[in-house]
């Protein structure tokens, strides 16, 4: 699915996201500790429960994106590691 968004934060090496990872990259680039946001591989998996997970980089975090059926990687570069994550989490979970 192309991505439905426009912002400089955005790269555009690649130009899909699952399902499951727009909203993420949405509220991620509303951010104003997020100074980049990178759109990673996506790989099919088997079936499963949606969820995210948060992994430290240098300058950021990446976020694994799983949906029902696939997986993203999405790298964020952010002033703020912790609070990007619990906003990111919040955010995914719908609370």
């Amino acid at each position: 699915m192309p991505h439905p968004l426009s912002s400089k934060k955005l790269t555009r090496s690649h130009t899909t996201l699952i399902d499951g990872a727009i909203r993420v990259v949405k509220r991620a680039v509303e951010m104003s500790e997020v100074s980049k946001v990178s759109l990673g591989i996506i790989k099919k998996i088997s079936i499963g429960k949606p969820r995210i997970k948060f992994l430290p980089i240098t300058g950021g975090i990446k976020a694994i994106v799983r949906g029902n059926a696939y997986v993203q990687e999405i790298f964020i570069y952010t002033s703020d590691d912790k609070k990007t994550v619990a906003i990111l989490t919040k955010f995914f979970e719908g609370k």
